[in-house]
């Protein structure tokens, strides 16, 4: 008897490792790769017989690596991914609204209508959804308080300062603090041409109009912003290997390397997963000829794998995920993030994060539309490696800002002749 309990015990294991479904999950970098895994594991405990893998790709070279992933045939079951890269993805992802429909009772259109504007442009025309959104950002500045009080500088709206500063009141505090706490540089920017981006959009200047056009060339000072952008580097002001190596931002940053990070409100999950929420605090954008925080956000696809069980275990997942009576609350509590859902209020359990949330509030609020829709096209997609490989060129000495703006405009009429 004991033999054929063990024997049955032992069959059961094996059964249901042969019969559950596993899936894999590619994450755009592993701090969100982390928090997807601590929702993945709730919910496999009320699904056994479902195993999810979360892997995570360097964020620097995520979207080279998803091409030859895309391209090459062998997609993964579900994708985590950025409003940067997922326009140029689409056409391998599968369409969620008819799921939407079913698991949630809302049309596409009034799904997408329960998210705000600036998520709701990159999910899809019409009846199609694209992906699920899993959190709204939006662009700040993160300080070192203690390094801004021993160099006695206000910051806004926390520190004391109410406007936002100018920008060269804003260039005149990074070298102050720089010099005052004697660190090798004073701000850092990720390699990433979004970063470019929220910065250009201050000069009221776009690369691209809403219809995937190139517009860079018809602003006068176009070749100054840029020429403003490659100075910090150049300078000293943020390290050049930043943009030149994959220098990690986040670590120069909480490591007292720089005492700014031109980041945004991800950066709230960031500052507590090192422990140093005490420690920093997010400021105002300086004006240039506007100030405001251009948002993004992150997504989850499920891809057209051909896998009809796979397909049909990561869309359930990835509907679990979207129900903010299920998945999404436990999503986004972890997260740190802001919620992609109108009047989706959040428990954090964290007063900071409240205050840091008003913050970004405020920045996000005065974003013009355009800021969001020229970045949801295939064309912004397919240029921004472009456009970041070239600034670094520019830090080098190798490239000019007229030679850049005479290539992103070849690049982005021949990737429009390619759409």
């Amino acid at each position: 008897m004991k033999r054929l309990l063990t024997f049955t015990l032992v069959f059961l294991m094996v059964a249901g490792s042969i019969f559950s479904v596993k899936l894999t999950m590619y994450s755009s970098d592993e701090s969100k790769a982390r928090v997807l895994r601590q929702v993945v594991e709730l919910y496999e405990k009320d699904h056994p017989d479902v195993s999810i893998e979360v892997v995570a790709f360097p964020y620097a070279n995520y979207m080279q690596k998803m091409s030859l992933i895309f391209l090459g045939g062998n997609p993964p079951d579900l994708l985590e991914t950025t409003a940067t890269y997922l326009p140029q993805m689409t056409q391998f992802m599968k369409d969620l609204g008819p799921d939407i429909q079913k698991s949630l009772g809302l049309t596409p259109q009034q799904y997408k209508d329960s998210t705000y504007d600036v998520v709701k442009v990159y999910l899809g025309e019409g009846n199609v959804v694209h992906a699920i959104p899993l959190h709204f950002t939006t662009y700040s500045v993160w300080i070192n308080k203690s390094m801004f009080d021993k160099a006695g500088i206000k910051y806004p709206p926390l520190g004391g300062k109410q406007e936002p500063w100018t920008w060269e009141e804003f260039k005149d505090v990074l070298r102050k603090v720089k010099e005052v706490n004697k660190i090798p540089y004073a701000m850092s920017i990720e390699y990433s041409a979004d970063k470019f981006f929220s910065y250009l959009a201050l000069w009221n200047i776009t690369v691209l109009d809403e219809e995937g056009n190139f517009v860079l060339d018809k602003y006068e000072n176009a070749e100054k912003a840029i020429n403003e952008f490659v100075n910090l580097f150049k300078e000293g002001l943020v390290p050049p290997a930043e943009w030149l190596s994959g220098e990690s931002h986040t670590n120069n940053f909480f490591g007292g390397i720089t005492a700014v990070d031109w980041a945004g409100s991800w950066m709230s999950r960031e500052s507590f997963n090192a422990g140093k929420q005490n420690e920093v605090s997010p400021a105002y954008v300086p004006i240039i000829e506007d100030w405001f925080g251009i948002s993004g956000g992150g997504f989850l696809a499920v891809p057209k794998t051909g896998n009809t069980e796979k397909e049909k275990a990561a869309t359930e997942f990835a509907m679990w995920l979207a129900n903010k009576d299920t998945g999404y609350t436990e999503y986004i509590k972890r997260s740190r993030d802001l919620s992609a859902y109108k009047n989706h209020t959040i428990d954090y359990g964290e007063p900071l994060l409240e205050t840091w949330a008003e913050v970004h509030q405020v920045l996000a609020e005065r974003a013009p539309a355009w800021s969001t829709t020229v970045r949801a096209t295939a064309v912004w997609s397919r240029i921004t490696d472009t456009i970041r490989k070239d600034i670094a060129l520019g830090i080098t000495g190798q490239m000019t800002a007229k030679q850049m703006i005479q290539h992103w405009k070849s690049e982005a009429e021949r990737v429009k002749g390619e759409l």
